[in-house]
């Protein structure tokens, strides 16, 4: 019942995204600040279960009014009401509730941002039908990689990113000999929950191809546990040990036919037509 029940408000979220009028619906939140960026209006929060929304997780969220955040610094304790409308989440009515312990170890990650010309490490995985999979089998193709979870409600994050790849196989489409030879592949990064099966049921909702013609092969899969903080490390994803859990920012890469990084996407921002032009740059197009 809870697998059904994570489906069906991915559904709804997508539902929401896709007219663009969905009903603002709010909730309580409260966890510890892990960064404020106040150039971008962000804030991320390490926060708890979000009953009948969404499960614990370190995630950036906006501000809607950035002045609330006067006085509260990194590692302190804050409420919210988070806000969801229109495919995107911002946090309203911020509210102190305790100030770090003074001597508390400043929050403080350092990962690994993909650069072109990288090369990519030949990471693990188990596939949506249970098979091991291991990226250096890719080579001789143009592979892009995105980050999601099933579990996600927000359309603006993993939603958003499935979609992009839908475009992605769309703009390729009448590009028979570039498609045939293209790669994707969604990466969870929570492997208690996104075993196999609840892999293959989700990759249906979205790996349908472009109007019953051919498209790229698209697979999502699982790293183990133990792999988890290496393959997030490399892909700029903020993984904390000590919780276990992974800040949910995006990380998308386009990886060239000789395993190296071609383009990385460090936020949600990016355009499936910029990817399809990287990806066609490859093949000597564009």
């Amino acid at each position: 019942m809870k697998c059904l029940l994570g489906f069906l408000l991915l559904s709804l979220a997508a539902i929401g995204c896709g007219t663009g009028t969905s009903a603002a619906k709010r909730y309580p939140i409260q966890g510890e600040v892990i960064s404020l960026d106040t150039q971008k209006n962000l804030l991320t929060l390490k926060h708890g279960d979000i009953p009948d929304f969404m499960p614990a997780m370190t995630m950036a969220y906006e501000m809607a009014y950035p002045k609330e955040v006067t006085g509260i610094a990194v590692g302190d304790t804050i409420r919210a009401e988070l806000v969801v409308a229109n495919g995107v989440g911002r946090l309203e009515k911020i509210q102190l509730v305790a100030k770090a312990a003074s001597n508390a170890p400043k929050p403080a990650a350092q990962v690994h941002l993909p650069t072109p010309g990288d090369v990519v490490p030949d990471f693990r995985f188990v596939n949506q039908d249970g098979r091991a999979i291991h990226l250096h089998q890719f080579r001789g193709k143009p592979l892009l990689i995105t980050f999601i979870y099933t579990r996600c409600p927000l359309p603006d994050f993993c939603p958003r990113m499935n979609e992009n790849f839908v475009r992605v196989q769309t703009l390729l489409n009448n590009q028979a000999a570039v498609l045939k030879n293209v790669e994707l592949l969604s990466i969870s990064f929570d492997p208690d929950y996104d075993t196999p099966a609840v892999l293959k049921h989700y990759a249906r909702l979205y790996d349908k191809g472009v109007a019953g013609q051919n498209h790229a092969h698209w697979q999502f899969a699982v790293p183990s546990r133990k792999d988890l903080p290496d393959i997030a490390n490399y892909f700029g994803l903020v993984y904390e040990p000590d919780s276990g859990t992974i800040s949910h920012s995006s990380s998308t890469t386009v990886v060239d036919p000789n395993g190296k990084v071609a383009k990385w996407y460090g936020d949600n921002s990016w355009s499936p037509e910029d990817a399809t032009k990287v990806i066609l740059q490859l093949f000597g197009q564009g």
